[in-house]
């Protein structure tokens, strides 16, 4: 089994205030998912797990994938990574992730 690395995108331009906290889960040096940080209450948990699922493709539906995110809620970043590292096994297991060409 392969394991993840993260790369934590940094906020620029004029309004990088209002943009949200967002790392990408790799593996193989290709985008499987991210960490998501949401903006629902100051006292919930803010950050989720979303990975990218192979799918059929279809007429109706043409992406090579579809968004999961995971039930389990972190309050920092570094606990989502934990997270991941610590489960990475048994999530590569359980979903057959879509690995993102580069761009």
């Amino acid at each position: 089994m392969k394991n993840f690395t993260f790369k934590k995108h940094i906020p620029e331009g004029r309004y990088r205030s209002f943009e949200l906290d967002h790392t990408d889960i790799k593996r193989n040096k290709k985008v499987v998912g991210f960490i998501g940080e949401s903006r629902k209450g100051l006292w919930e948990e803010r950050y989720r797990i979303h990975f990218q699922i192979k799918k059929e493709i279809t007429k109706e539906e043409p992406a090579p994938f579809r968004w999961i995110e995971l039930k389990k809620r972190c309050n920092t970043e570094k606990e989502a990574r934990e997270f991941i590292k610590k489960n990475s096994e048994e999530i590569q297991i359980l979903y057959d992730l879509y690995e993102q060409e580069n761009d």
